[in-house]
């Protein structure tokens, strides 16, 4: 059987180009915006604490109330350990000084008394874009001992992107688009994607693309979309190159190139970006801007189901669910078990076409073991999802008691949303309840 068969377990070919996965991201239509990349938190060099003399002095409570954090502190000259602890000195005259890579350093000379007095060591921040950058970073995590604070973050990236700096426009404009620390404002989002795109961002050149191919924060303006995707995919950005492939996939923005899309997806492809390696392999198999071979198709539709991608999970379940798909050197024979494993990762995933398969087969005990409560478990959450076919089956379950408490209600109500989707078979279920 060739592989191009499974083109009937999806309703088109190639609309199945999906985006990336919603994690920690928002879907508009055709993409995702998503969280910058977030550089690691600067490791500090700690010095080594001198070891100071034992013997018996008289020591009163100091509170340092320092607003840096992340920072040495030095008592006397010595290293003695984080600034925004508490500390101990005795009484007399002392040279205190604090050490950070975010906030100019602080020295002074503090005079200890048996009134046990407070003293507040408040540090100005670096002015450079760098450092508040770095600051903005560390709020939006909550690292090197910051508090995770939004608000705080986005004054912080304000500054540095006031200056010119790319990276914090880029940080502005999904602040902006989220929320994060201002307030939502899908223009104003855009307006910081564009300073940081003109200066070269890439992702923010790609996100650029995405509000303007959609609409979104801009007038749409699918050949402004493309002129920014290509510009970060030559920059080597596999988001980027993905979009604009599926741009030359379906011919928005562009002439319509199915051996430029095949271009832009193997490049993607190439980088492990999963959706683009799926996609390289459905133009395999649909021989969509490369000769048609099975093998390639296989081979890139299996390393995106390893890596996670939902549909090529999916695609492997009816792959395996099917069999008989002759390979270089090998064929894929029909395999239940196999089938039922990738069904169960795209359905949990949320993949509803997977959860309807893997309740069909919970219910027959086709590559598991026969469980109805399993089957009614996986049909709700397809039918849940609008999916006529679990609807139909779920509302047969509560009809016939089976892996719920039979109920005429619920079977109706199921059978009802089904039949209003076309379902005849549910027609005539709910024609012969309501009888």
């Amino acid at each position: 059987m060739k592989i191009k068969r499974l083109l009937n377990w999806f309703l088109v070919a190639v609309a199945v180009m999906v985006g990336v996965n919603a994690v920690g991201q928002i879907m508009i239509p055709g993409g995702s915006i998503q969280k910058p990349p977030v550089p690691a938190a600067k490791q500090r060099q700690k010095p080594k604490k001198k070891e100071r003399p034992k013997k018996q002095v008289k020591y009163y409570d100091v509170t340092f109330s320092c607003n840096a954090y992340d920072a040495d502190l030095y008592i006397d000259g010595d290293y003695v350990g984080d600034a925004n602890i508490i500390w101990t000195l005795k009484s007399g005259s002392h040279r205190v000084k604090v050490v950070t890579d975010y906030y100019n350093d602080y020295l002074t000379t503090i005079n200890v008394s048996s009134s046990k007095k407070s003293f507040d060591l408040t540090l100005t921040e670096k002015a450079d874009a760098e450092s508040q950058l770095q600051l903005g970073y560390n709020y939006h995590e909550g690292r090197s001992g910051f508090p995770q604070d939004n608000t705080e973050a986005a004054k912080r990236f304000r500054k540095a992107a006031e200056t010119g700096h790319a990276e914090a426009q880029n940080w502005m404009g999904y602040c902006y688009f989220f929320g994060e620390g201002v307030p939502h404002n899908e223009t104003e989002a855009a307006k910081w994607y564009h300073k940081a795109a003109e200066q070269g961002n890439i992702y923010a050149q790609s996100l650029l693309g995405l509000m303007y191919e959609v609409g979104v924060g801009v007038e749409q303006d699918k050949t402004e979309a493309v002129k920014w995707y290509r510009l970060a995919a030559e920059q080597g950005f596999d988001e980027a190159q993905y979009q604009l492939a599926k741009c030359y996939q379906s011919g928005i923005g562009v002439i319509q190139n199915y051996d430029e899309a095949a271009k832009w997806f193997r490049l993607a492809a190439e980088q492990g970006l999963a959706s683009a390696q799926f996609s390289l392999g459905i133009c395999y198999m649909s021989s969509l801007g490369v000769p048609e071979d099975d093998t390639e198709s296989f081979k890139w539709i299996l390393k995106a189901a390893e890596k996670g991608f939902d549909e090529a999970q999916f695609y492997m379940g009816t792959i395996y669910d099917l069999g008989d798909l002759e390979l270089e050197g090998t064929v894929i024979k029909e395999d239940k078990t196999e089938a039922a494993k990738w069904y169960r990762l795209a359905a949990e995933q949320g993949h509803v076409q997977a959860q309807k398969y893997l309740g069909d087969f919970y219910e027959k005990g086709i590559g598991v073991e026969q469980s109805i409560p399993e089957a009614v478990k996986w049909y709700r959450k397809a039918a849940e999802q609008g999916d006529a076919f679990a609807q139909y089956n779920l509302g047969y379950c509560y009809e016939n008691g089976n892996g719920v408490t039979q109920s005429k209600t619920e079977a109706a109500k199921w059978y009802r949303k089904a039949a209003e989707q076309g379902n005849t078979s549910a027609k005539k279920a709910l024609e012969q309840l309501e009888k």
